[in-house]
């Protein structure tokens, strides 16, 4: 990781109901952010606390011991400052303050409970980055384990927050319980009327506004999405989009299975299985009573709006709107779309970025930010185009980049410049870019350098075992540079790959003298 004199380095945690997510994030002195590590994990903090307000004291155990773990992370990562914050159930609970006091004691994790106002306020900052500047008024909700928030708002301000005791946890309590068998129709319009008169005066509001598309986060609400899919025929692109009728279908195959064969649902995490029972009757009754047909799924959410806030407030002169956070969301949200192999792409999309980085301080570029960025991006998706298939994937890849129309926040031409990128990283000679008639020849040139950096990067890990732990251009005497790479294991199929590709490499890097394998332990 290569760290600027004036970036930070920051620790994303939301403490929810459900989940404990963890985002580490290197924001950089222009403001410009890159993801470095993420982490899950379904503790359901809430289970069994909602019906007499108090957290149990084993589910307080294992959230503890993930946290230690959390806390191993950022001591790893050096992190600069931690944004933590712990939501509807530690609102709610007698004991929340004991609870935080000895998370603070065990972990060093120093957590705030924030109001269901606030939640939904740093929701919508997170969630409405995702979309293009307009004055389309949007209704954001958030479902979550122990509560549900309801924003309105365009591009520029909320006009509407709230925040609903309605949660997917909290619901599971009350109407499930006890309930491993099916489903009934009677037990699921029963959630549905709780929802209706729960969230009544805020439907209420919210209904008073000409609302031109509904977005809605939540980690339930994306595998619901998926499981919905399946009952209607896609197209790839439009992945993010959840009708109200599929939805309905999904709805009625969950209630029909018993809690055993909901857990054998491919994918399904099986502290999942009666959750997203009272998830699918929160969004279908929100759908049913503000007149919504469909609606948009985002992957952003509470953690996004606080790395935003906490730029905003250190980085005062940075414009966040539809700055590389946005890109950043709509590459990740792609190729969670393909089911990227995710260690491997970003361990690539890491060593591309330490060429470009080392080449530059050796003043043997001059290559932009916005360059350095787009060469991280093509690492993230550059096998993107496996989904496809193995055979000519660099194309298929190409292919897939230059015509997703959910890249938000890139140009025509950038989107058109990382697809060539991405079909670029193989060790060969750049056909696609070498044919493509719309771009400069200066620009090619340019291009060409990103992509050699990305061929070196993925040559590297051909294994996929991220036996090169480091790489960088060092000056060499006489002029030129040589390349050098870090590894506890010289001796490997990497080496020879890169060695063979060297011929090629000098055609666009002719500073490239000399390439040096050195073994991390001398």
């Amino acid at each position: 990781m290569v760290r600027y004199n004036d970036s930070k380095v920051v620790g994303v945690i939301d403490l929810g109901s459900n989940s404990v997510r963890m985002n580490i994030v290197q924001i950089n002195p222009d403001g410009t952010t890159e993801l470095l590590t993420q982490e899950k994990e379904m503790v359901q903090l809430g289970e069994g606390a909602f019906l007499d307000n108090e957290l149990k004291q084993d589910v307080m155990q294992r959230t503890v011991e993930v946290l230690k773990t959390y806390a191993d992370i950022c001591r790893e990562y050096k992190i600069d400052d931690c944004l933590a914050v712990a939501t509807s159930v530690v609102r709610d609970a007698r004991n929340a303050k004991e609870f935080l006091a000895e998370l603070a004691e065990k972990t060093g994790l120093v957590f705030e409970s924030i109001s269901g106002v606030e939640e939904a306020r740093l929701i919508y900052k997170g969630v409405s980055q995702d979309f293009e500047v307009s004055e389309i008024l949007r209704l954001f909700v958030d479902i979550g384990g122990g509560s549900t928030e309801f924003i309105v708002g365009d591009s520029y301000v909320h006009r509407e927050l709230d925040s609903v005791k309605i949660g997917c946890v909290r619901m599971a309590d009350q109407f499930m319980q006890d309930k491993h068998g099916v489903i009934s129709e009677d037990e699921y319009r029963s959630m549905q009327k709780y929802v209706r008169l729960q969230a009544s005066h805020a439907l209420g509001r919210m209904s008073s506004y000409v609302l031109q598309e509904m977005v809605v986060s939540s980690g339930t609400v994306q595998f619901l999405s998926r499981l919905a899919h399946a009952f209607e025929e896609d197209n790839f692109f439009e992945d993010n989009f959840l009708s109200y009728t599929s939805l309905c279908k999904a709805a009625r195959m969950l209630c029909s299975k018993t809690e055993d064969e909901r857990k054998a649902i491919m994918g399904m995490h099986p502290k999942r299985a009666n959750i997203i029972i009272p998830a699918a009757a929160i969004l279908q009754t929100v759908m049913e009573e503000l007149g919504f047909s469909g609606c948009i799924v985002s992957g952003s959410g509470l953690r996004e709006g606080l790395l935003r806030a906490y730029v905003e407030k250190k980085f005062p002169h940075v414009k966040i709107q539809n700055s590389s956070l946005i890109q950043e969301n709509s590459v990740f949200k792609l190729a969670k779309a393909v089911k990227f192999e995710e260690q491997h792409a970003r361990h690539v999309a890491y060593l591309a970025v330490r060429l470009f980085d080392s080449a530059k301080n050796a003043g043997l570029h001059a290559l932009s930010e916005k360059d350095r960025q787009l060469l991280y991006f093509a690492g993230i998706l550059h096998d993107v185009g496996i989904s496809i298939a193995f055979t000519c994937h660099d194309e298929h890849g190409y292919y897939i980049v230059k015509n997703y129309a959910g890249l938000l926040g890139f140009t025509d031409e950038a989107q058109k410049e990382l697809a060539l990128l991405v079909g670029s990283h193989r060790m060969r000679e750049n056909v696609l870019l070498g044919g493509e008639q719309n771009i400069r020849q200066e620009r090619k040139n340019e291009l060409a350098v990103l992509a050699s950096f990305l061929k070196i990067a993925e040559s590297l890990d051909r294994s996929h075992d991220q036996l090169a732990e480091d790489v960088y251009f060092e000056q060499a005497d006489g002029g030129g540079a040589g390349l050098c790479v870090i590894s506890s294991v010289p001796e490997c199929v990497e080496q020879a790959k890169l060695s063979e590709g060297l011929p090629l490499l000098r055609g666009t890097l002719s500073w490239l003298n000399n390439f040096t394998w050195k073994n991390k332990l001398q």
